[in-house]
This record gives structure tokens, sequence and C-alpha cells, in this order.
């Protein structure tokens, strides 16, 4: 059994690379992109120079450092490079001798490579991270676990090689969000269930649940009149290379799709595994038990299901809630900021979604639940 799955999986995956391949493939290339980076260690800071502007209000501080570029064509290369602040430590980097960190090739008059520093390189802590995450995976839930990484790939696959060029190339965001999820869902679902009824059910649960809370999200969206270019990343996208005409309201019904789909999976799978163990307790439980049993194993999930979702999205907004009140901005006034009712309708409706994925999972496995009395 464990061959057949993983063959399946590997089946899957191919595929899924090989489509977001052929996708991306036709994605219209832009006319300006981002410059080359490059993954420097600060050797020494030659010198740093003050100015200030409007008595002081202003202050520039400019360090010219040398570095040693660690990859690429410059490699062992030391160079100069120049590190800009403007006394903003949102975008202020203070480097110092022996960071590892990331700089730019500005073009100049003389086509001379200029050095700039953009940042500290990451790379290597997301590495770490993320393997130590996988290698808990492994010893806490071995062959789960794997599992578990396993559908998390093919997630992941489906979003940046299916999902994303399929957007790029302006299609709708709604078809390609649901979609995405439904396939998501399905594969994730043999993955860590199997080919079972607790996985059919799981399967009707998360995409019943997620296309109820989305819908209800796009019709509130419409009602409210919201924009879907409440995040600054959207606006941006105005002005991206490729000039597509986005369907930004669709978006935003695309990123609660995906946003919620985890925990809808989870509710379902939750419930579909406990009256799984039931039903194996007890075979003479009837489908109308079934149901009620599911639906009173919900009603514990849903409490802290739905928190998780909010406080998710309220940790994600926490400084705007903090200026807000430092400013004594009227509740009213704050609400019928776009911004903000973009969020209250994210998360509700995605809760809301949740709240169905419950009861539609209970029924479905109830209901495959054949020759049980009523």
């Amino acid at each position: 059994m464990r061959k057949i799955l993983l063959t399946l999986i590997i089946i899957v995956t191919m595929s899924i690379g090989f489509i977001g391949t052929c996708f991306a493939s036709d994605i219209p290339e832009g006319n300006a992109g981002m410059p080359e980076m490059y993954k420097a260690k600060v050797m020494k800071i030659k010198q740093t120079t003050r100015q200030e502007y409007q008595e002081g209000n202003i202050v520039l501080i400019t360090q010219v450092v040398d570095v040693q570029i660690l990859e690429k064509e410059y490699k062992n290369e030391i160079v100069e490079a120049v590190n800009n602040m403007s006394g903003n430590p949102a975008y202020d980097i203070d480097i110092k001798e022996g960071d590892i960190i990331t700089v730019a090739i500005e073009p100049t008059e003389y086509g001379e490579p200029s050095f700039v520093v953009t940042g500290y390189e990451r790379t290597g802590y997301a590495i770490q991270i993320i393997g130590l995450f996988i290698i808990l995976l492994i010893i806490i839930g071995r062959w789960k676990g794997i599992k578990s990484i396993l559908s998390l790939g093919v997630t992941i696959s489906l979003v940046f090689f299916v999902m994303i060029p399929l957007l790029l190339k302006g299609m709708n965001p709604i078809l390609v969000s649901i979609g995405v999820c439904a396939i998501a869902t399905v594969v994730t679902m043999i993955i860590i269930a199997g080919w079972n009824k607790k996985s059919f059910s799981a399967m009707i649960g998360t995409v019943g649940g997620i296309i109820v809370g989305g819908t209800i999200a796009y019709i509130y969206g419409i009602l409210a009149h919201l924009s879907g270019l409440s995040a600054q990343e959207a606006q941006m996208l105005y002005y991206i290379p490729q000039q597509i005409a986005f369907d930004y309201r669709g978006l935003l019904f695309a990123g609660i799709l995906i946003g919620a789909l985890g925990a809808a999976m989870d509710v379902s799978i939750s419930i579909a595994s406990a009256l799984t163990e039931l039903s194996h307790k007890d075979e003479k439980l009837t489908q109308k038990q079934l149901i009620t049993h599911g639906m009173n194993i919900g009603k514990d999930i849903m409490g802290t299901m739905s928190n998780t979702l909010i406080l998710a999205y309220t940790g994600g907004a926490l400084s705007m809630i903090l200026l807000f009140v430092a400013y004594n901005t009227p509740l009213s006034s704050i609400i019928n900021l776009d911004i903000i009712m973009t969020e209250i309708v994210r998360s509700i409706a995605g809760s809301i979604g949740l709240l169905f994925a419950i009861p539609i999972t209970a029924f479905s496995y109830a209901i495959m639940s054949r020759g049980r009395g009523c």
C-alpha cells in the first residue's frame, strides 16, 4: 500500500511540476526586473558620514564599506559598497564587520558596477528553521510525518507552480483558487488518510466549507464595496511590467480561500477521524447517531479553530490596531476603512467556512456509512 501511495504522490507531484512549467512558460515577460543580488560579507566599515536637513528632523547616514562577494561571478572579490540610512528602523540596515548581507549592482554613467547594500542575508536561517520543522515532523510523526511533508510539498507546488502562473496570465482568480483548493484537498487527504470513507468525507467537508466561506466573503465584498486593493502589495500590482488587468476583488476571494484551506482541512479530518474511531468501537451506531456525534465533536473544535483564524488575522494587523488606538480613532471610522472591513470579512467569512465544514463532514460520513439504520 505504501509503495502504491508513494508512486501516486510522485506521479501527482511530477504532473504538477510539468503543468506549472507549461503555465509559467506562457507568462509574458516584463520590461523591468529586480536587480541581481549577491551574498557578501562585511570586511571593513571605511567611512560613515552624517547629514542633517530641516533643522535635524531628517538625518541621512551613509556608510562606505568593503565587502567580500561570496557567490556568482564576483565570488571572493572584495568590492566597495554603499549603505544608505535615513533614521527609519523599518528600512535602515545597521551593519557591522563580519555580518553576512546582500548587495545589488546599480548602473553608473561609466559602466562600472556600483554596489549598494540591500539587506541582511536570511536565506540560511530560513533553510535552518524549515529543516528543523521537517526533522521534528519525521521524529514525532514518523511515517505520518513523512506523509505530512509530502502533502505540504504538493500544496505548495500547486500554489506556486499552478495558481500563481495562472493568475499572472490573467485567468479568473475565483475559478483558479477553487480548483487549486479542491486538488490540494483531495491529494492531501489521500496522502494523509488513504483511499477510504474518512478521507472522502473530509474532502467534501473541506471543499464545501471553503466554498461557502468564500462565497459569503465575495457577496459581502460586493455589498461593502471592497476594492481588493487595501493591501499595499495589491496596489503595486497595478505597476508590474506585465500590465495584467487583475480582478482585484477576485484576488481577495482567492486569498480568503487559500488562507482558510488549512484550518478547514484540520477541522474536517479531525471530525472524520473521530467518527471513524467511534464506528470501529461501536459498529451498531446509526447514521443519525454518527451525525450527532460529529456535531458534538465539531462544537468543541469550532471555538478554538475560529479563534485560530481570527487571531491570526488580528496578529497580522496588530501594529495597525495600536496606531488607531494611539490616535483615538472612532470605532465607526475604523470599520469604514477599506483595509479594516477587508480583514473583518476575511476573518469572519473564513470562520463561517469552518463552521459549515463541521456539518458537511458529519453528514457526508454518515451518508457513506451504508447499511446503518436511521
